[in-house]
């Protein structure tokens, strides 16, 4: 397992300094904001970062901006959807990422046959072409949202994603779990570890109080991270612990200062601090 953090919301290239000064190994760098959309990209930034890379002798993968609905059922709305997502792969191919996170959508409760349909459908080809460059996807399991509210996440329990994943089946095509997103839920993390014990891409680390998703640093919620990482030890997982914090390179330094100690009782903090 590897320590990561996430690189935004700032342009990703101010985050490269900071992740050497600081003993990070790995970057998940960050497109969930303006100033990484797809629209910023072009060949001398694309080259700007791997120099960066170079010089400071890290590694990362890309987080594809989440806002757009992967399971959309308007037909012309879902041809855009799926570019986006091509787009996103090509993107990080071009970066030489090690992985890239994506994600399913969300849904308004209503045609779920067709939801799934259309999900599966959209993601066929950009599976395709993943692998083709040889890149690990990997899907967030997203937040549960009040069982009230009209509006949903897609890709929130292991059912979920199982239903897709059983649909396009690839070594490429795999989970970045959110621990603090799965803690929301009945049975936390084992439920995916359990589906998926040899699909898990990657991880998101944050704090929650077991009731929202606050996105907190380590420590500041309720989360019990060390049966946790045993668990993923336990199925031989040996991908990053992206520290997912929304803006505080502060925070992101206080979660890492909690999470060492916690990795070095289970033996595993000298190899999570190598690249």
């Amino acid at each position: 397992m590897k320590l990561c953090f996430n690189a935004g919301p700032q342009p990703m290239e101010e985050y490269f300094a900071f992740a050497h000064e600081n003993g990070f190994p790995w970057m998940e760098l960050s497109c969930n904001n303006p100033n990484n959309f797809l629209n910023k990209w072009n060949p001398g930034r694309i080259d700007g970062i791997k120099r960066l890379r170079d010089k400071y002798g890290l590694r990362y993968g890309l987080h594809s901006a989440s806002f757009v609905n992967a399971a959309e059922i308007e037909p012309t709305v879902k041809v855009a959807a799926q570019q986006h997502l091509l787009e996103y792969v090509k993107l990080a191919h071009a970066l030489e990422a090690e992985y890239i996170v994506l994600h399913f959508g969300y849904h308004f409760s209503l045609f779920m046959d067709e939801v799934f349909r259309c999900l599966i459908d959209t993601y066929k080809p950009v599976v395709e072409l993943a692998e083709k460059f040889e890149l690990p996807i990997g899907i967030e399991n997203m937040n549960k949202m009040h069982e009230d509210c009209e509006v949903a996440y897609l890709g929130v329990t292991p059912e979920e994603l199982a239903r897709v994943f059983d649909a396009i089946p690839s070594s490429y095509f795999g989970l970045t779990l959110d621990i603090a997103h799965a803690s929301l839920l009945p049975g936390g993390v084992n439920p995916f570890i359990d589906r998926f014990p040899d699909r898990i891409v990657s991880t998101h680390v944050s704090d929650n109080d077991l009731v929202l998703d606050h996105h907190l640093p380590v420590g500041e919620g309720k989360i019990d991270f060390k049966p946790i990482f045993q668990r993923l030890i336990d199925v031989d997982f040996k991908g990053t612990l992206n520290i997912e914090l929304p803006r505080s390179n502060e925070d992101r330094l206080l979660s890492k200062k909690r999470l060492e100690p916690i990795l070095a009782e289970l033996g595993v903090l000298e190899a999570a601090l190598r690249p």
